[in-house]
């Protein structure tokens, strides 16, 4: 697909740091996505809860936050009754580059693993391969 409006995308940014997320939001409005349609979660409870709600056309997701990881929701994810849901594209965005990590990712169909930190260019590959899409 060519020239994909990033105006149309719905992003879930899930990560327990705050200036991660202020940090990714960023990024994410210069590609073009629109602050209205960047939505957060600080834990695996609150992001399952806003997938269900938002139905986000992709997912940025950390591994590593207190409680259940990151692995925790994508799994979550993929058993959804709702097959949208279930198929939400999830990019992990993480500090872990550890063989265990992509690997566990890998199994769980994850749409792309990012390390941080990340720049702009990284960020909009990512989602372009996980839409496959070319954004602007």
């Amino acid at each position: 697909m060519t020239g994909f409006d990033p105006r149309r995308l719905k992003i879930l940014l899930v990560d327990d740091e705050p200036f991660i997320r202020v940090t990714i939001r960023q990024i994410l409005h210069q590609i073009g996505v629109p602050p209205s349609n960047l939505y957060e979660a600080g834990d695996v409870k609150a992001a399952l809860s806003e997938t269900l709600r938002v139905r986000p056309s992709l997912a940025l997701c950390d591994i590593h936050m207190p409680g259940d990881d990151g692995f925790i929701y994508v799994a979550s994810l993929r058993k959804a009754p709702i097959p949208e849901v279930a198929a939400t594209p999830v990019v992990m965005l993480t500090s872990d580059s550890g063989e265990e990590a992509v690997m566990t990712a890998k199994g769980l169909n994850v749409s792309g693993y990012l390390v941080k930190p990340v720049s702009i260019a990284t960020v909009k590959k990512s989602i372009e391969r996980a839409l496959k899409v070319t954004l602007p």
